[in-house]
């Protein structure tokens, strides 16, 4: 990947991946220099517990969905940070429809990478997190073939 993409690009090139429709991901923004991203996920009831409030398990997902998301797109691509630990805190239950993320890279050393993200729904804090993670090369990735381009620039 070119080192000179923009975020805007970068923004379409992955909005264009069908890899994150289970919640229907979409990123809204992205600051490479920064290392901060905001996107939107659309969480379908069906990943509802009895009481009607999205699934834990699945809100943490969430969160590190974003967080990871920041990093990923400061690196344009070339890392990746798998989780090491992930602290989530539930400040309110996440209900299902739209749910906008926040993800922050707080400092990146060579192997080591801390991160910090939150879920608001409704105008109001539902979770916030923070994630400790290693960072490792992200494997060579044809970005033509994942959004359905063939050799031609033809989809």
């Amino acid at each position: 990947m070119n080192d000179n993409i923009s975020d805007n690009d970068l923004i379409k090139l992955f909005n264009q991946n069908q890899l994150f429709r289970l919640f229907n991901l979409t990123v809204l923004e992205a600051d490479t220099k920064e290392g901060t991203i905001k996107v939107q996920f659309d969480v379908d009831k069906k990943f509802c517990n009895p009481a009607g409030d999205v699934q834990g398990g699945i809100v943490s997902g969430l969160v590190d969905d974003a967080t990871a998301l920041a990093y990923i797109f400061q690196n344009k691509f070339k890392k990746r940070p798998p989780t090491i630990e992930l602290k989530t805190n539930f400040l309110y239950p996440t209900k299902p429809g739209k749910v906008i993320g926040f993800g922050k890279v707080v400092k990146s050393g060579k192997n080591i990478v801390f991160l910090e993200g939150r879920l608001e729904q409704d105008n109001r804090i539902v979770v916030t997190a923070t994630s400790t993670c290693v960072s490792v090369d992200m494997p060579q990735i044809n970005f033509k073939k994942l959004m359905g381009e063939n050799e031609n620039n033809e989809k």
